[in-house]
């Protein structure tokens, strides 16, 4: 690694996003570099979750990247990147759901969930079979619950957090991801019984 790749490096790991931000206004690649560096595996998951298929999740990622360079100018100084980049992300994953019809979540996606070397054959079918009908339930839940509870429970935001990327209250969050889960224990009480 060439030193000026370390240097710059180490100059952008205490930065905050919003001061990269304010970089990226002013030029600074590097400073656009830092900010997909940290955000592109949450923006692929995020987007995975949304329409269950690993090329349209790298083709999202890919495209609100673009998006938030594009608009980095309508940012506005005092508020949360993060807010602001999940919004756009989780938008566009809607967008980009309604325009392709396929089936919510890949079946042959659910490899990418690793079994144990110990599963029998039966074990390994019962899981992928609890895993597709999970993800076929998450697909059927109203969007308004369906992005709570992806941020929340699948990608391990706080409720604040959830909160401020959504635009809506705490206790509104709370509400969705009550009303989310229960619809999933509904739909899944034949796996809970097992």
């Amino acid at each position: 690694m060439e030193l000026e790749a370390i240097i710059a490096e180490k100059v952008f790991t205490d930065d905050s996003d919003e001061v990269l931000v304010e970089q990226v206004k002013e030029g600074s690649q590097e400073a656009y570099t830092e900010l997909v560096r940290r955000y592109m595996k949450k923006a692929y998951s995020i987007a995975y979750q949304f329409v269950g298929n690993s090329e349209d999740a790298k083709d999202i990622s890919q495209d609100v990247f673009v998006k938030i360079y594009q608009s980095i100018d309508r940012f506005k100084q005092g508020h949360k990147f993060f807010s602001w980049f999940y919004r756009i992300l989780v938008n566009h994953c809607i967008n980009v759901r309604k325009k392709i019809s396929v089936s919510p979540f890949a079946v042959e996606d659910l490899s990418r969930y690793s079994n144990s070397a110990d599963d029998s054959v039966e074990v390994t079918i019962n899981k992928r079979e609890l895993k597709d009908n999970v993800h076929k339930a998450i697909a059927k839940l109203p969007l308004k619950q369906r992005k709570v509870l992806i941020l929340c429970e699948i990608e391990g935001f706080s409720q604040q957090k959830v909160s401020d990327i959504m635009g809506i209250s705490e206790g509104t969050v709370r509400s969705r991801l009550f009303y989310a889960r229960k619809k999933l224990q509904k739909h899944l009480i034949k796996y809970v019984r097992q």
